[in-house]
């Protein structure tokens, strides 16, 4: 619902987003169930996967991308090199794997449903846009949907007797 009538459109420039959503979302399970499986915590899931992207990708990018990479400024590469591989991968990988010890798979994973909710609430305030009626919907529907899944309890109601 988030995604729109783009999501069905199988030309143009989103189509590409979304099959690397898709792409990403299998991997996260795939890390997720690989995580709870192998018994490892966190931060060693996190430094696996941080050590098997670089082996991955450096490679592909100095054949296919590089664009003079060695004559931007050493401060810039520092620290891009920090936050997108200590701040934004290893640490948030390690809170995760952390998460999933500690909820279980199916809790865990739960939570990685709300990143189009947070990404769409992210956009009014940093973007000024407002979520149609229908995104809203998708947003509703996501929140409690985890909020089930993580094991919220289910509101009960209490009937009064008539007379």
């Amino acid at each position: 619902m988030i995604g729109g009538l783009g999501v069905s459109s199988l030309t143009g420039r989103q189509s590409i987003g979304h099959v690397l959503f898709i792409s990403s979302v299998f991997m996260t399970a795939c890390c997720t169930v690989g995580v709870r499986r192998a018994g490892i915590d966190g931060l060693h899931a996190a430094a696996i996967a941080a050590v098997v992207s670089l082996l991955f990708y450096l490679p592909i990018y100095f054949v296919f991308f590089e664009d003079d990479l060695f004559a931007k400024p050493a401060a810039d590469l520092v620290f891009q090199a920090l936050y997108q591989g200590v701040l934004t991968a290893a640490i948030c990988l390690a809170l995760y794997g952390r998460a999933i010890r500690l909820f279980g798979r199916i809790q865990g994973a739960a939570f990685v449903a709300l990143g189009p909710t947070i990404t769409a609430l992210m956009g009014i305030p940093a973007l000024g846009e407002l979520p149609s009626s229908v995104v809203w919907a998708g947003i509703i529907i996501i929140t409690a949907g985890v909020y089930l899944a993580s094991g919220g309890p289910l509101p009960t109601l209490r009937l009064r007797p008539s007379g």
